[in-house]
């Protein structure tokens, strides 16, 4: 009986020095966040077209579709063929993640100030205000599951972006 007590104490100590020795390779999938420098942050930019990479929010304002890039801004599309929509221009707002229109003006989310941008021409949107602070900082992704602390020493975050990510400490 002594024999076999001590044969399993030793055998679960051997187990357990050889799992201590061992590097853990824990990847899992989550989001990592996407980083800018402040300075960035503020420039709100309207080009001729740019092609749409991850699309979020879809809005229809009179003939018009207007489809969020997610952390980038907002693409206006043509919708007057649904079969066939052209893209009219892209409004850059660096972090929008949301936006709503009325009355051909469209608000949208910069972080956390919000800013405000005439359509009545969707050709050719103007910049018209930004409201500062908002929105709260948001330090983590919608999404639950893994994820990639916040660095501050990195930037502001202006999105997340799906990955395979090395032992996250994050989590929610």
């Amino acid at each position: 009986m002594k024999t076999t007590l001590l044969s399993s104490v030793f055998l679960s100590s051997l187990l357990l020095m050889v799992s201590c020795g061992k590097e853990q390779n824990n990847k899992v999938e989550g989001y990592k966040p996407i980083y800018t420098d402040a300075k960035n942050l503020e420039t709100v930019e309207v080009t001729s077209s740019e092609a749409l990479e991850n699309p979020g929010r879809i809005y229809l304002y009179e003939n018009y579709l207007l489809i969020n890039d997610q952390a980038k801004g907002i693409h206006i599309y043509n919708n007057s063929n649904p079969s066939s929509p052209t893209q009219v221009s892209f409004i850059s707002i660096p972090g929008n993640m949301d936006f709503s229109v009325r009355q051909g003006i469209l608000y949208a989310d910069n972080i956390t100030d919000m800013v405000i941008v005439d359509i009545s021409n969707p050709a050719a949107p103007v910049y018209r205000n930004r409201i500062k602070d908002v929105f709260p900082v948001q330090q983590f992704p919608d999404e639950f599951g893994d994820f990639e602390c916040v660095d501050p020493a990195k930037g502001v975050v202006v999105g997340w972006e799906k990955a395979m990510l090395d032992d996250p400490k994050c989590s929610r």
